[in-house]
């Protein structure tokens, strides 16, 4: 399944947005409409994990694709 995830970096200076798609693993027969909100917060984590000091992630929207 894949997820798209919009989101902004955000420090002292300033901010910007980006986005990502994130492939995730998923039961065969999954037919939620919902994107897996508990792997984009894990993804979101580890993100964030590899930011600079004083850098801050946001999650602005994800969405199933």
């Amino acid at each position: 399944m894949k997820t798209l995830v919009n989101y902004v970096v955000q420090d002292a200076k300033g901010h910007k947005h980006e986005s990502e798609i994130l492939e995730i693993t998923s039961p065969p027969h999954t037919y939620s409409p919902e994107p897996p909100v508990c792997e984009v917060m894990k993804w979101a984590e580890k993100k964030q994990n590899e930011l600079p000091a004083g850098q801050k992630l946001i999650v602005m929207s994800m969405f199933k694709i």
